[in-house]
């Protein structure tokens, strides 16, 4: 009896095992899915990131010591005010008419920062050169075409380094953001590029 019940347990147990492997297949090794109540992408961070949903925004940190994180946002936009702002492109629906959309919205959205952070706010390129005015990469995200801004800023006396990729589609506007003190910034980069080619939209 003894061993028909040991065997039964190693059984369960094995079974058990195989459950918790196949629980997420999807969900890339060493990451963790961040759950909200929005179905309409999936967000992964590492597992040893702490996930915030406070604010109201969601967010996830590097550590409770180290306050280096990303956050995610996406609301609507008026596409036709975009639009109606943008050089108008023989080729419709042409990469350049995309590029002048971002190009549109950042203006207007970054307004906010420029008030706040002041003659502060530096804009980094890719030879790590810095401009007051917007630069940007052109990459992608969620396999939609996005442009990368990286700028630095003095925040209550401490400068950060933040790096915000923007995407527009079908009238949503999706904004992934790193912020780190600059001392930390590079600590975390191949996490954050993780977390980047890991996202998508369902």
């Amino acid at each position: 009896m003894k061993k028909i019940i040991a065997l039964v347990c190693s059984v369960i147990l094995c079974l058990g095992l195989c459950a918790c492997e196949q629980q997420d297949p999807d969900v890339p090794e060493g990451m963790k899915l961040v759950e909200t109540e929005s179905k309409d992408y999936s967000l992964f961070v590492p597992e040893d990131w702490s996930v915030d949903m406070s604010t109201g925004v969601v967010s996830a940190y590097a550590s409770l010591v180290d306050q280096s994180n990303i956050s995610f946002t996406g609301f609507t936009v008026k596409m036709r005010d975009l639009y109606a702002e943008t050089v108008a492109s023989d080729d419709t629906g042409s990469d350049s008419e995309v590029k002048g959309i971002i190009d549109v919205f950042w203006d207007s959205y970054s307004e906010d920062f420029a008030e706040t952070f002041g003659d502060t706010m530096k804009y980094i390129d890719e030879n790590g050169e810095e401009s007051d005015s917007p630069v940007y990469t052109r990459t992608t995200f969620g396999g939609f075409e996005a442009n990368k801004y990286t700028y630095t800023a003095r925040v209550t006396g401490e400068t950060y380094k933040f790096t915000q990729l923007v995407c527009i589609e079908a009238g949503y506007v999706y904004i992934l953001t790193y912020t780190a003190v600059t001392e930390s910034y590079d600590e975390h980069l191949e996490d954050v590029e993780s977390i980047i080619a890991n996202f998508r939209f369902n």
